[in-house]
């Protein structure tokens, strides 16, 4: 008996790919060298991503052919052995108290992308079995997450574990769970946000009632959820306490980035400057005096977006959007004719991950977010963060080939 390969390929979001992957390799190239008059300093950054896309292309190819059989028995053992990672992780030693790397070889891996990548695949795998409670379907998808979730919180990574709520509600709403729901389960976090206003305290309370009593639910549970919410807001100041100081200091900065001009403050403004200084066509490439003056920090991971606005302009920005809007557009396109609901779940998992970092990351380097430390997908420097994308896009080439697929 032979096993039949998927010999056909979906060329215009290869295309895609191909193009984001060249886009950030040329992104780093740039970020690599500094000129200080006539003397170059060039990091070696750019040639270990080149390292990284090989093996990124070996990963894509590996789960383009690996039989689906195969692959969803592999599925739990990936989410364990990147669990064992995380633990792993914790005692090894750190980068300035920080435990996220495992290093070997002059390289490093970052356990937290494998996880979110595993997690998406086993909630996929459990949540859209027929006549599951959607309770039970909230119930296992948070569970799922609970573990990375707290093992990445203790490295500390706040930005990281973000991203598992980000994928998560996506995933459970499009398996059969109501937006209400939704809002219930994520109100606490909103309670907590707006429990820095009293104003907000009040309004974002006197919505949620007013969305409750038009559920016709009863006067009991509405005013119960309501007044946990509140009680929840009135612990604000105890879950600012549990952030980091420099967690902390970054949200500060992101209010009044003046608050720490030379602190925390100090990478919105020289993110902004970069992206403002750039104006319409850029200053050209391997041209930005920010990033040749080193007033840019982590110019070739967080801050990779401000050096290709400084140097390419809007154009080049404007250029870089389209190219990540058209792999979302083909993601749906894939989306919209699967038949598999397991299938469907991963890829709405996948999109939300992709897109919450693109938001993240754009809007961090612009100043409307906080600087949470999000890459941006295959063009920020990383190899975990490359190779875990490259694995997730490539699911999207290997669940278009399913026989339902018209």
């Amino acid at each position: 008996m032979t096993t039949k390969f998927p010999l056909k390929i979906d060329w215009l979001l290869l295309i895609i790919l191909v193009a984001l992957i060249l886009f950030g390799e040329l992104a780093i190239y740039s970020a690599s060298i500094q000129k200080y008059g006539d003397k170059d300093v060039v990091s070696d950054y750019y040639i270990k991503q080149l390292i990284w896309i090989f093996i990124g292309a070996i990963v894509f190819v590996l789960v383009l052919y690996i039989p689906e059989i195969l692959m969803d028995i592999l599925v739990v053992p990936f989410y364990i052995i990147t669990i064992l990672l995380l633990v792993l992780v914790l005692f090894l030693p750190g980068i300035s108290g920080v435990h996220r790397w495992i290093n070997f070889g002059g390289f490093s891996l970052q356990p937290s992308e494998l996880a979110k990548l595993s997690s998406i695949l086993l909630i996929a795998k459990i949540i859209p079995r027929q006549h599951l409670l959607k309770r039970k379907i909230v119930l296992y998808s948070f569970l799922v997450i609970l573990l990375p979730v707290l093992l990445i919180l203790k490295e500390p990574d706040l930005g990281s574990s973000l991203i598992f709520f980000a994928f998560t509600l996506p995933m459970i709403y499009f398996a059969g769970v109501s937006f209400f729901t939704l809002l219930l389960i994520i109100s606490p976090i909103i309670s907590i946000i707006v429990g820095f206003s009293v104003f907000w305290w009040i309004v974002f309370d006197v919505i949620l009632l007013i969305i409750l009593l038009r559920k016709r639910f009863s006067y009991f549970f509405c005013g119960f959820i309501v007044v946990g919410n509140a009680f929840i807001s009135l612990l604000t100041p105890y879950f600012w306490g549990f952030l980091k100081d420099y967690q902390q200091e970054r949200i500060l900065a992101f209010i009044n980035p003046k608050h720490d001009f030379l602190g925390s403050g100090y990478q919105i403004i020289q993110s902004k400057i970069a992206i403002g200084s750039g104006g319409f066509f850029g200053k050209g490439f391997l041209n930005g005096t920010q990033k040749n003056l080193d007033f840019l920090p982590e110019q070739q991971t967080d801050f990779i977006f401000s050096v290709i606005g400084e140097e390419l302009g809007f154009i080049g920005c404007f250029l870089l959007i389209i190219i990540f809007i058209l792999l979302i557009w083909r993601g749906v396109f894939i989306l919209k004719k699967l038949r598999n609901q397991t299938k469907r779940i991963a890829i709405i998992g996948i999109l939300s991950f992709l897109i919450f970092q693109i938001v993240i990351n754009i809007g961090m380097n612009i100043g409307i977010i906080p600087v949470v430390g999000i890459p941006l997908p295959f063009i920020s420097y990383g190899g975990s963060s490359l190779i875990v994308n490259m694995a997730a896009v490539s699911l999207f080439f290997k669940y278009a080939k399913e026989r339902s697929f018209i």
